[in-house]
This record gives structure tokens, sequence and C-alpha cells, in this order.
């Protein structure tokens, strides 16, 4: 086994796909766009692994996403959560949220900082969880593509040195975005 000339994936013995698919199927219930940009390098880096690794970061997208409707749904039941539903301001967004659900669950899955509080709304406002489970599919499926899409389109203009170090690539995006992430939340809670 060679350590890193072609990028981390020479870790898994050959046949040992479920070692590659299974931490691309769990990455986005730890950190959605890591894992996303992660996976796009790698199915450049694995070109013949693509669409298994495209199908793993997809479904641990939309499986990660699944579970949030319901924390949402299960706030609704408490007491606090009812004041809260009777302002005006809360009913003025319900109707909002209720009445564009799909527009507004595709448009936040390339809003990081919008994702999960939409995500928990959706189930706090009731939209129906076959709504929520489509649009957050169709959501995913666009945005993985997108990122894959770029990715490739990377590989080929700038060549087969930068397959070699897409995966760093990769990371170092990661870790700007999720910089400036925190810089925006800190500023944020300042004002």
């Amino acid at each position: 086994m060679e350590f890193l000339p072609d990028g981390l994936i020479n870790l898994f013995p050959a046949g040992s796909m479920w070692l590659l698919v299974i931490p691309l199927i769990i990455g986005p219930f730890i950190q959605e766009d890591t894992a996303v940009l992660y996976a796009a390098s790698l199915s450049v880096t694995r070109s013949e692994d693509w669409m298994v690794i495209f199908a793993a970061i997809l479904v641990g997208l939309i499986l990660s996403d699944s579970w949030k409707y319901w924390l949402g749904w299960a706030a609704k039941h408490h007491d606090w959560a009812k004041k809260f539903a009777a302002k005006d301001r809360v009913a003025k967004m319900k109707d909002a949220v209720l009445e564009h659900s799909g527009k507004t669950l595709f448009a936040v899955r390339f809003l990081p900082m919008a994702r999960i509080p939409t995500y928990l709304a959706t189930g706090f406002f009731g939209v129906s969880y076959a709504k929520y489970m489509a649009s957050i599919a169709i959501s995913a499926l666009a945005f993985v593509t997108i990122i894959f899409y770029a990715f490739h389109i990377l590989g080929v203009i700038l060549g087969e040195k930068l397959k070699t170090y897409m995966p760093l690539i990769a990371l170092g995006i990661a870790v700007l975005v999720i910089l400036g992430i925190i810089i925006a939340h800190r500023k944020m809670m300042k004002d």
C-alpha cells in the first residue's frame, strides 16, 4: 500500500469499497459541505469509482438532512414553542414557509447558515414530510452535481498534477469556508 502519491485513497486495499463508502455516507452528518468537497476531489483522483463516490455522498447528504425535520416537529409540541408560534412575526414566517416550501428548501441548500434553521422550521410549521424529503433530495442532487462537475472541469483544465493535490485543495477550501462561517457568526453575535 502506497501512502500519498495518488491521495489518501491508496490506504484502502483493493476490493474493500465499503471502507470508502461508509465514511462518505457518515461525513455529511459531521459537516455537509466539507464532506461534499472531499467527495468531489476524491472522485477526480479516483475517477474509475466516481459513480460510487457520487452515490455515497448523495445518500449521506439526504440521510443527514432527513431527521432535522423531526426536531422541528417535536419542538412544536412543547408549551414554549406554542407561545413562540403565536407571535405575529412567526405567523407571517409560517405562511411564507408553507407557501414557498419547495423553493425555500431548494435555495437553502446553497446557504450553509440558513440550512438547519429552515429544515427545523419546516417540521415546526408542518410542511408535509414527503414534500420536505423530495425538496432536500432534489436540492442535494443539484448541489452534489454542481460541485462534482466543477471539480472534474478543474481537473481537466489544470491537468493530472492537480488531481494529486485535489483532496488538499478541497480541505483548504473547506477550512476557509468554516473560518468564514465562524467569523460571520462572531460578527453577528457582536452586533
